[in-house]
């Protein structure tokens, strides 16, 4: 049994399977990316704490250079010694931080698939 619909049933039927087909889109994007935010949430919780260790420990450090090396020079000249070693570390660990984050790395693949997969079926289905 076929149905005869006109011109204008079967354009609102379209506009109104691709506002919902947008609609879930954006829905699935949104889902994809709160789930991206969270699981970086932990790992951030974690960087921090980290990143506070790892000042205390390297400022020991250096106080522990200087001290060594105030044995063999004086004090101040240890202590300058080893702030240099510190800029030096503190300037490649900035640097090497600067370029990490200037790679886009946040990607939302299963919204990229389903809104690739949705454009090859409405361009299959779509008589031109």
């Amino acid at each position: 049994m076929t149905v005869d619909r006109s011109l204008s049933d079967l354009t609102r039927d379209l506009a109104g399977n691709v506002g919902d087909l947008f609609r879930n889109e954006v829905r699935l994007a949104r889902a994809e990316a709160v789930e991206n935010v969270k699981e970086m949430g932990g790992g951030l919780a974690q960087l921090a704490i980290g990143l506070v260790a790892a000042g205390a420990a390297m400022t020991l450090a250096l106080v522990a250079l200087a001290a060594g090396l105030s044995l063999i020079m004086p004090m101040w000249g240890a202590a300058l010694v080893a702030a240099i070693i510190g800029g030096i570390i503190a300037y490649l660990l900035v640097s090497a931080g600067r370029k990490a984050l200037s790679r886009p790395s946040f990607a939302m693949p299963r919204t990229t698939r389903s809104v690739s997969r949705d454009i090859n079926l409405i361009k299959e289905k779509t008589p031109l």
